[in-house]
């Protein structure tokens, strides 16, 4: 028998959770999924109870609240599984798959709220596979979560505030930071977003501490700068970097060479936009929010009707905003359900608009500012591996584009590019990214490269699983 529910939040980071408390709160039939095995996602990630700290930040302290408050509200929490299809059936409502050992197979909801957040940015360079080069998100988890200190020697480039707590923290580990490189000019354009960022105290409060704490290191940052390749055998041993120019190209005979066995890149965050995708939502590209997201109304509702997109997923926006988005989708679905009415669900969004405003304004600061440069492209050589699954190198793409493959799909035809374990989560922008380069000349556009197709499962699962997952009534 299959549970049925009035709604399925799938993702249990700031924007999940806040939605789950907003709808639940109503009496809407709620479901939260989580590919976790608690509530928090990557933004407020618990130090796992084996390790004892003896004080907790704002940010550890806000996400300790909001997971007590998701777990005390009447929903059911379904953790620890992936969800790998949603399926509309023929009542509009949605047949939702899941994968876990203690879930059900499938669950049923009239409506969704996609949570699924985002991942860090893959920007591919010359040796980007070598052991040693990690993301800076991961570089944060290791240590923050898993008190592990990914090497002795680092170099951090890329482009984002993301970059001042990498490499904060990773100084305190005890690790040598030889060198903090933003990779964009922010110079003198962030003088234009000098009032957005003093409405951002708590933001500029923490990243004060940070830049203490690289100062007291002595690690020079460096503007306009960018990792240009990784060098070594069995893992990385050098680091190359050069001065750009505002194009993102590196400008000869200013490389630079250091000795290191960390390389911790960092070029900000792309949505996870596999579920909108796999069920047909309309997508709009949108480089300053990391790409593809989907179009949405001002309830967060996509173009299909009971279907919402909220938080990084819909275009990166950083936790407050999600957190802000998620009550506002959460009380749209309690109207539609006629557990709200429409006057009280106008005054919440009311209530809610000017603190939202307040978080756009500050993505339009991360957009203008901090959007990896497409002339990153240009540090590629024909032996770089681009699609690390299929091994399939800049040389392969470059000869498909030749013989006439004009958008990523056909790319992924003839090499196979997206076709591997990832599901061209590490590779899609890159390859893209190579397909209008060369065909810069013919007018083709980012946009209409495209963006890989996705169809159940989004996930490799084992096969007798899926031998067996018809579902059952």
């Amino acid at each position: 028998m299959i549970e049925s529910y009035e709604l399925a939040v799938i993702g249990a980071g700031p924007a999940g959770m806040e939605a789950t408390i907003s709808a639940a709160g109503f009496g809407v039939r709620t479901v939260l999924i989580d590919n976790y095995p608690q509530p928090g996602g990557q933004y407020f990630m618990r130090i796992p109870s084996a390790f004892k700290v003896d004080y907790e930040n704002k940010t550890e302290t806000a996400g300790r609240k909001l997971i007590n408050h998701v777990l005390k509200v009447p929903s059911l929490k379904i953790l620890n599984c992936l969800v790998w299809g949603l399926f509309q059936e023929d009542n509009g409502s949605w047949l939702v798959a899941l994968y876990g050992e203690n879930a059900p197979k499938y669950i049923r909801a009239k409506n969704l709220i996609l949570s699924t957040g985002s991942y860090d940015t893959p920007i591919a360079f010359p040796g980007w596979t070598l052991p040693g080069v990690v993301t800076s998100g991961g570089t944060l988890v290791l240590l923050k979560n898993q008190r592990v200190t990914p090497g002795k020697r680092a170099l951090i480039s890329g482009t984002g505030p993301l970059l001042f707590s990498v490499a904060a923290h990773l100084i305190e580990a005890g690790v040598e930071v030889i060198a903090l490189c933003e990779a964009n000019h922010i110079l003198p354009r962030g003088i234009k977003h000098a009032f957005t960022m003093l409405k951002q105290w708590d933001r500029l409060t923490e990243g004060a501490k940070y830049m203490k704490t690289i100062l007291g290191a002595k690690t020079p940052y460096k503007v306009g700068w960018s990792i240009v390749e990784a060098r070594g055998h069995e893992a990385v041993e050098q680091a190359a970097i050069a001065k750009m120019d505002k194009s993102g190209r590196p400008i000869l005979g200013t490389e630079q060479v250091f000795d290191v066995d960390l390389v911790v890149s960092g070029f900000t965050l792309t949505p996870n936009t596999g579920l909108p995708r796999m069920i047909d939502c309309e997508m709009t590209y949108q480089a300053g929010k990391g790409g593809w997201i989907p179009v949405r109304d001002a309830d967060c509702q996509t173009s299909i009707p009971g279907v919402y997109v909220i938080g990084d997923g819909a275009g990166v926006g950083g936790a407050e905003n999600a957190r802000l988005e998620g009550k506002i989708a959460g009380a749209s679905v309690a109207k539609n359900t006629g557990h709200l009415s429409p006057s009280r669900e106008k005054q919440i969004r009311a209530e809610i608009q000017p603190g939202l405003h307040q978080q756009q304004r500050f993505g339009a600061l991360l957009s203008d500012l901090f959007t990896p440069s497409v002339g990153l492209v240009s540090l590629l050589k024909d032996d770089t591996i681009i699609c690390r699954c299929e091994e399939i190198t800049l040389g392969e793409i470059k000869e498909a584009i030749r013989m006439g493959a004009r958008s990523i799909g056909e790319v992924k035809m003839l090499t196979r590019t997206g076709m591997g374990n990832c599901q061209g989560r590490m590779c899609e922008h890159t390859v893209a990214a190579i397909i209008a380069h060369e065909l810069a000349g013919e007018g083709v556009t980012r946009e209409e490269v495209g963006y890989y197709s996705i169809r159940p499962p989004l996930h490799p699962l084992p096969q007798s699983f899926l031998a067996d997952a018809v579902p059952e009534e």
